[in-house]
């Protein structure tokens, strides 16, 4: 799963900006997720066609965006159950970049995690990675 990631200092509703350019672009998007943190705007989003999509995003000059592999995978929806998963990578000496919901069910999440060594960490999620 491709991760893009938005980061901008530009004001306005960025959502949907990013949108309408994705809309134009004819690209679909899969989940989208934004937070404000001052001045700096963030954006995740996940699409079924990366290509088109950094076309699109990357003629905003004022944009960051960034593109990176991340692994699907399905845990229990419990508590202290990213917690768990967190430390397995810690144990495991991998630096997680980013962690997000993608979505929940009854009982169970699909998390996208995006790391250094995303070939590592499929060696020891392999009972938990998703597609």
């Amino acid at each position: 799963m491709k991760q893009i990631t938005i980061l901008t200092d530009a004001q306005g509703d960025i959502i949907a900006e990013v949108t309408e350019l994705l809309a134009q672009a004819q690209v679909n998007i899969n989940s989208i997720a934004g937070d404000q943190y001052g001045t700096q705007s963030v954006v995740n989003i996940s699409v079924d066609n990366e290509t088109s999509a950094l076309e699109a995003l990357n003629n905003r000059h004022d944009w960051q965006v960034i593109s990176e592999d991340a692994l699907l995978i399905r845990i229990e929806d419990e508590l202290g159950a990213l917690a768990k998963l967190s430390q397995r990578f810690s144990k495991e000496k991998i630096k997680l970049r980013s962690i997000r919901f993608v979505e929940r069910h009854k009982g169970y999440a699909l998390v996208a995690i995006a790391t250094d060594e995303p070939e590592k960490a499929k060696s020891f999620l392999a009972d938990y990675l998703v597609g």
